[in-house]
């Protein structure tokens, strides 16, 4: 079979890159108290959001990374929009501009609970061949464990706690590296059956 360019995850790559770049320099303005970071973390959003949209549908059906089912698809976008509606209300004057941070906080989990469901779904769903469809699962674990490190160096050093924050921001651009790659190395492999098709296979086999 002629390999061929799986170009909703090249897109889909590059969208994460872009956003990881503008999260970095987000986070690094937000260090320096530099109201830059504001837009550079909307704009970040856009890209997330958009690449969840990529990764979701796909530019082929064969190459959405949860085969368009529904429960993947919700939970793909949900993901991109919170992020972005997160960005836009941080953006405004209830957020940023008061330091909401018990919101800001509540708002991180909620992420990561969407992020964790999407990932799921994805290794469940096995578009992407393992072992790289654990790779967003791994992404996240460790996004998370780098977010407690630069919360427990805030509270125990308030101020050390900087060149941690901007790690976990980088770590999209890692897994946009890697969906780059496979988008040339690597074709979508069938999808599994879902629970219902299976159990329809059985009743009428």
């Amino acid at each position: 079979m002629q390999r061929t360019t799986v170009w909703s995850w090249l897109i889909g790559g590059l969208l994460l890159v872009g956003q990881s770049v503008l999260g970095v320099l987000s986070a690094l303005a937000a260090r320096a108290g530099d109201a830059a970071s504001v837009p550079l973390e909307l704009g970040a959003a856009v890209l997330v959001a958009a690449a969840c949209v990529v990764y979701a549908f796909g530019l082929r059906p064969e190459e959405s990374v949860v085969a368009r089912r529904p429960a993947g698809v919700v939970m793909l976008l949900s993901l991109g929009g919170f992020v972005l509606v997160r960005a836009a209300w941080w953006a405004g004057p209830t957020g940023y501009a008061v330091g909401a941070e018990p919101t800001a906080a509540l708002s991180v989990i909620v992420a990561f609970l969407l992020a964790i469901g999407g990932a799921i779904s994805i290794l469940r769903i096995g578009v992407i061949p393992r072992p790289w469809s654990w790779i967003p699962i791994a992404a996240i674990g460790l996004g998370l464990g780098l977010a407690t490190m630069f919360a427990v160096a805030t509270l125990v050093a308030p101020g050390a706690g900087g060149p941690v924050g901007v790690l976990p921001a980088s770590i999209p651009g890692v897994v946009g590296i890697i969906s780059i790659v496979l988008a040339v190395t690597t074709q979508p492999s069938p999808a599994r059956p879902s629970a219902s098709s299976a159990g329809a296979a059985v009743r009428h086999g």
